[in-house]
């Protein structure tokens, strides 16, 4: 009896592995497991990348947001539009730029920065601190990290960094633990194009007009007090050196004109204005009525001339004008203005 069970079970164990019947089985329960764990290992790692993409997406967004609004605290930071008269000031550059970052060689003075979340009191503040709080303010609560600013002069950039918690499956913890991290980073640089633009045609205008103006040694003798002379009035001794220091006082030249074919008047000296200058050293009131009712017709017609000053010069010092307050008033009303050197 025993000799025949151990028969069948050999006959058993040879067609198991000799047949064909059960092979189909044994196959589907040994693959189907492994792949269903491939399939949801797959599905666990595209859940993974697609959340490391979503949380560098968002780090890079606010990283070019915030450096594209760093000129103008109050523009969007979504189209950066900007209302009329919202500026950060003139100078906030050298007041309110976190400019002794500039020294952090020789200083230890970090970066500004922001964590997140972040809080209501730093959201209120004003500077770099209150852009970078305005620009955390945006993001979602669920991530962490720290929003920076860097002013090295020329290169000034904003740096994100996020941090958020993904969910591991049972099945995987013992290989990532009970929760992961999903970590990335992005920076992206300050760009001010226009004070890049105003800084570039200051300096080179600036440049051109200093370059070659003013020798150093030219400049120095510049800054020497000037020496005090004391001119000697000048003689006037006939009517024509008193034309002559005319001319040179109102930069004039001596012209004629025609008021008819018969009449001429000639003008001692014609200033660049159109005024009409006479000088005299010796007269009598009825010359001076003839030239009056010729400079009066002048002045009429006013194509040729546009004013007229008569000099009045004193043949010496003791001697006083001898011009009448009537003529005087005559020559006011024909519109002939009057100058008398003392």
């Amino acid at each position: 009896m025993r000799f025949i069970h151990k028969r069948l079970f050999v006959i058993t164990i040879r067609r198991f592995f000799v047949g064909h019947s059960g092979q189909f089985t044994m196959e589907a329960s040994l693959t189907l497991p492994i792949i269903l764990i491939v399939t949801l290992l797959l599905i666990f790692l595209s859940l993974f990348a697609y959340q490391q993409a979503s949380v560098h997406y968002t780090a890079a967004l606010t990283a070019d947001r915030t450096a594209y609004i760093w000129d103008n605290s109050r523009k969007d930071p979504v189209t950066g539009s900007v209302g009329l008269g919202q500026t950060d000031g003139l100078y906030w550059r050298l007041t309110n730029d976190h400019v002794m970052n500039l020294f952090s060689f020789l200083l230890p003075i970090t970066p500004a920065s922001v964590q997140l979340p972040v809080s209501g009191q730093a959201a209120g503040q004003n500077g770099p601190i209150g852009k970078l709080s305005r620009a955390a303010g945006s993001l979602p609560g669920q991530l962490r990290g720290e929003i920076d600013y860097t002013n090295h002069g020329f290169l000034r950039y904003v740096r994100v960094v996020l941090e958020k918690k993904f969910h591991v499956p049972s099945f995987a913890r013992k290989w990532w633990g009970k929760e992961a991290d999903v970590e990335t980073s992005s920076q992206s640089y300050v760009i001010d194009p226009i004070e890049t633009i105003r800084l570039t045609d200051l300096t080179r205008t600036f440049i051109g007009e200093i370059q070659g103006r003013i020798k150093p040694k030219d400049a120095l003798k510049t800054m020497v007090d000037p020496k005090t002379s004391v001119k000697e009035p000048v003689k006037i001794t006939s009517e024509i050196e008193a034309a002559e220091h005319l001319r040179g006082l109102v930069g004039g030249i001596s012209k004629k004109f025609n008021l008819t074919p018969e009449t001429v008047r000639v003008v001692d000296a014609l200033d660049s204005s159109g005024v009409a200058h006479q000088a005299y050293y010796t007269f009598n009131e009825k010359n001076l009525r003839e030239q009056m009712a010729k400079d009066a017709e002048l002045l009429k017609q006013g194509t040729q001339i546009k004013g007229v000053v008569w000099h009045f010069f004193k043949v010496s010092k003791n001697d006083k004008m001898k011009l009448t307050q009537g003529l005087k008033r005559e020559l006011e009303q024909k519109g002939i203005v009057v100058v008398l050197h003392e």
